[in-house]
């Protein structure tokens, strides 16, 4: 019995270390997931190795959720993506994971005051 509980906390221990911040590791591997096409949280859960719902526990304790973690990895690549120039607004929707120009436009506003082409105008091309 004692050599099971030592083995349990041992894992549990071990547990706590390797899983820091899983809101963090869920973000950095959200790009990669977009880039493919599959930003939902059952591939978020195989690449992580951990159930659906072991994921939503986790980043429940660390109060957030998955759909928190896609916006704010979605604000933050759309900002990346508006610097290249080459990109198109409609390129940037698709590229985060948008059906359409208009879903990423309201996003884009609700996240920076401003519609994606306001934005890219005053920040981003200036002289």
């Amino acid at each position: 019995m004692y050599k099971q509980l030592i083995e349990q906390a041992e894992k549990y221990l071990k547990s706590l270390n390797t899983g820091d911040n899983i809101a963090e590791q869920l973000k950095n591997m959200m790009a990669d997931l977009m880039a493919s096409g599959e930003a939902n949280a059952d591939a978020a859960c195989r690449s992580l190795l951990l159930s659906r719902r072991t994921l939503q526990r986790r980043l429940k304790a660390e109060r957030t959720s998955f759909q928190k973690v896609l916006q704010e990895v979605r604000a933050d690549l759309a900002i990346r993506y508006l610097s290249d120039i080459r990109l198109k607004s409609l390129d940037i929707a698709m590229l985060l994971g948008y059906s359409n120009i208009c879903s990423f436009t309201t996003a884009f506003k609700s996240w920076y005051d401003m519609p994606p082409a306001e934005y890219r105008q005053k920040f981003l091309l200036l002289p």
